[in-house]
């Protein structure tokens, strides 16, 4: 069963989004029958997962139906982190790194949620990058699926490289963080709004600076690099902030113990995993059809896009 969004976030969904409520049930079911007709995919239909895609692609209707078909293809594509997707003690460990922190409601002025990414945490010889965003990806749908703010505002992301040395930069497994970036770009539900980078040591500022512009030409949203966490002050605020980086919002330990809840709570969905991707064998090879190009039943719109 759907949950009702804050007049604030319903709002915010409508002129954004493009989010009717009166429509969203023909969406889901137009989407269903699209999936069922699909030879190859083999995705998930629940409501809210339908959703969160409708919203990250504003409600586009055919741009919805290829980013959930981009996402079961990565099934294959990159089964390093979306394979074998269970709730583990493993799993659970890499968590209480502290690595990735997803605050539960983080009211940005804008309303987006807070993700904190601390690679300085990181200990090549206890953890790989795989097993890093593997964790990352099960969050991140369970963001989602969960947190509204996440899913209709969007996500600010901190990038803290406190702690990142110059050797672990030379471990930095570049090839696998395109992929993941790519993944991030073409696949997630979840819509990236703002990044800022923090705490960069001067010893790997070359390497980070590469990647700075790599992805700047990617994106369309601003990446910003400020020298230290005060600076967040001047784009976040404190009372968005958590107490570790000057603000009032909670604390990490808080945001950790939140997403063990979570995941376990998903112990059942994630089991469900094996029935989901794609086969590739089936896929239909064929020109654009009218449903293809203006959806079942013609349900094409004209959105308003920024």
């Amino acid at each position: 069963m759907r949950r009702p969004l804050s007049p604030t976030l319903a709002k915010l969904a409508e002129q954004e989004l493009n989010e009717t409520p009166d429509r969203i049930q023909q969406d889901i079911i137009i989407l269903r029958v699209w999936i069922r007709q699909q030879p190859h995919l083999r995705a998930r239909t629940e409501d809210d997962f339908l959703i969160a895609f409708l919203r990250r692609c504003r409600y586009s209707l055919e741009e919805t139906k290829r980013r959930l078909d981009r996402y079961f293809s990565y099934y294959n594509l990159f089964p390093e982190i979306m394979s074998n997707r269970y709730i583990t003690q493993r799993l659970l460990d890499v968590n209480r790194l502290g690595m990735f922190i997803y605050p539960d409601l983080p009211k940005c002025d804008n309303r987006t949620a807070l993700f904190i990414a601390r690679f300085g945490r990181l200990d090549p010889n206890q953890y790989s990058l795989r097993e890093i965003y593997h964790f990352t990806s099960m969050a991140m749908e369970i963001v989602a699926l969960e947190n509204d703010y996440a899913s209709v505002a969007g996500i600010c992301e901190i990038i803290d490289l406190e702690g990142v040395s110059s050797d672990k930069m030379r471990r930095f497994d570049k090839q696998f963080f395109r992929r993941w970036w790519s993944w991030l770009h073409d696949c997630s539900p979840l819509r990236i709004k703002e990044v800022y980078v923090i705490n960069m040591p001067k010893d790997i500022q070359g390497s980070i600076m590469y990647l700075y512009n790599m992805l700047s030409l990617q994106v369309n949203y601003p990446i910003r690099v400020l020298k230290n966490a005060e600076e967040l002050f001047d784009h976040i605020g404190k009372s968005s902030l958590p107490e570790e980086y000057g603000g009032t919002n909670g604390h990490l330990n808080e945001s950790i113990a939140y997403m063990e809840d979570l995941l376990n709570s998903y112990r059942g969905y994630f089991e469900q995993e094996y029935k989901y991707g794609t086969i590739e064998e089936l896929r239909p090879v064929e020109m654009a059809t009218y449903e293809a190009e203006f959806g079942v039943n013609g349900s094409f719109r004209r959105l308003n896009w920024d």
